[in-house]
């Protein structure tokens, strides 16, 4: 199981409550998504996220 900081936690747990879906939904409607997505919006939003992770903010 891959290890998740308390910040992304916190995101997931908020967005579950938002929807009224449990952890597990959420996280399956985020992987639906990404599957939605072309590759120029993937890479875009690849490229946010490792900046997050640069930045500390996750």
């Amino acid at each position: 199981m891959l290890s998740v900081s308390p910040i992304i936690k916190e995101l997931v747990q908020k967005k579950a409550l938002a929807t009224r879906l449990t952890l597990k939904e959420i996280i399956y409607v985020g992987m639906l998504a990404i599957d939605e997505l072309d590759e120029k919006r993937l890479q875009e939003l690849a490229d946010r996220v490792h900046q997050m992770q640069v930045n500390g903010e996750i």
